[in-house]
């Protein structure tokens, strides 16, 4: 059983400032960090470090080529086989400052990933209980995977980039897809994309469950049986959000890929993503399952 996840493979750069600043404005920053990210890559290897077998479907450039960050995606036995090398391209690239309350801001260089559209979809070996996880990325090629695997299981985190979706491709993905991952923010812009109300709504097109981030209050779970809330770890201490909706979605589908019940995968998923925000990167405080259902249980 094995988990795709498709999207990005990227370098962070981090940058800590005490308040953004203003247009044509300067602002020091206290603390600089170069970190391994990329939503599908987040989710990797957080789905990894739980005991799934993951694969990612992405590009990079050349400059990824026997990196440090190939061999350590390597090191953790993440299948590279659909991840395309392109020539004259550069890894994407995320660049993020974060103010002293947590606020996030990303300014992101696509490199290599804005060739996706230009890909063929990849010939997939799919068994019994694989997951598809579509994260942010181009909505041309995931439209056409979906397309292509519209039988298989498919998870779908559109991220910041569901302002990309036109009103039919978003109402084609929420037609296809079992899982659908927001936080608020993405749950309202497509709401309103596809001229809805609530998340209740978009369980009619064909989602077994939207899962809604809630941040430090938690995330809620809604099904056509009703709706479940799972609080944050109130005794997590924030160091650094970035790659906190990454672990939370890849932590969630590792535990259903076990057998998990929504509701303990919803607790996986916020322990999980509890201990990525108490260090640096979105790829370095990944607990084991053993930890992550320690916390679990507290929830």
């Amino acid at each position: 059983m094995a988990i795709y996840f498709v999207g990005h493979i990227a370098y962070d750069t981090l940058i800590y400032v005490r308040k953004f600043p203003h247009a044509n404005s300067a602002a020091p920053a206290h603390a600089l960090f170069y970190v391994f990210g990329g939503g599908a890559a987040n989710g990797a290897v957080v789905a990894s470090h739980l005991g799934a077998k993951a694969e990612l479907i992405s590009t990079v450039g050349m400059d990824f080529a026997n990196s440090s960050y190939e061999q350590h995606l390597s090191s953790l036995g993440i299948g590279l086989s659909h991840v395309k090398r392109l020539k004259g391209e550069l890894t994407s690239c995320a660049f993020m400052p974060v103010d002293e309350s947590g606020n996030q801001i990303s300014y992101f260089f696509w490199g290599a990933s804005a060739k996706f559209d230009t890909l063929p979809v990849p010939k997939l070996k799919l068994a019994k209980g694989d997951i598809i996880h579509i994260a942010a990325g181009s909505p041309k090629f995931n439209k056409h995977l979906v397309a292509a695997y519209s039988k298989a299981f498919i998870s779908f985190d559109p991220g910041y980039d569901v302002v990309l979706y036109s009103k039919a491709d978003m109402e084609f993905m929420l037609k296809h897809v079992r899982l659908l991952f927001v936080n608020e923010h993405e749950l309202r812009n497509i709401l309103i994309k596809v001229g809805e109300k609530s998340a209740n709504d978009l369980l009619a097109y064909g989602p077994d469950a939207v899962i809604v981030s809630e941040g430090e209050r938690g995330a809620a779970i809604y099904t056509k049986k009703g709706h479940t809330h799972i609080k944050a770890y109130a005794k997590a201490k924030m160091l650094d959000p970035t790659g906190a909706g990454d672990a939370h979605r890849a932590a969630f589908l590792a535990a259903y890929a076990k057998g998990a019940d929504l509701k303990t995968c919803g607790r996986v998923a916020s322990a999980v993503a509890s201990c990525v925000i108490e260090e640096i990167g979105a790829q370095t405080g990944v607990p084991t399952w053993e930890k992550a259902l320690k916390r679990a249980k507290e929830l």
